[in-house]
């Protein structure tokens, strides 16, 4: 698969219609004038996607309205993890240093952005027949 065919499958699955077409559209079509001109500025060019990709889910996010939900889905299973983490850990965490909390916090959050994002966000509407005449 490729970077592009990825993209778009991503941005079929969770970004509605119109930040797919407004925000998305344009950086794939600049990616493929970029990387026509040199494969010097591919790596630039797939992150400036990647950019328009997350500026698209955030858009979405905050337009929806639906971000205190989507922070709370996300909490629960911090929250569910970082118990059973301590519960676990023998001498607490006074024997961990704060760089191992710090690493374990941010893996604990990135995990469980997973769930919330499969379990809440929306399949993308697809134009009916009707309204495409």
């Amino acid at each position: 698969m490729t970077f592009v065919a990825a993209i778009t499958t991503l941005s079929t699955r969770f970004l509605t219609e119109r930040s797919f077409e407004l925000i998305v559209a344009p950086a794939i079509a600049d990616f493929d004038l970029d990387v026509s001109s040199g494969p010097r500025r591919e790596t630039s060019a797939r992150l400036a996607v990647l950019n328009a990709f997350l500026g698209a889910v955030w858009e979405d996010a905050v337009r929806g309205g639906d971000l205190a939900r989507f922070a709370g889905l996300v909490l629960i299973p911090v929250c569910y993890y970082a118990f059973f983490f301590l519960l676990g850990l023998p001498g607490g965490v006074n024997r961990l240093s704060s760089t191992m909390v710090t690493g374990l916090a941010i893996a604990i959050v990135a995990l469980s952005f997973a769930p919330a994002i499969v379990c809440f966000w929306p399949e993308r509407e697809t134009p009916s027949n009707a309204e495409a005449d």
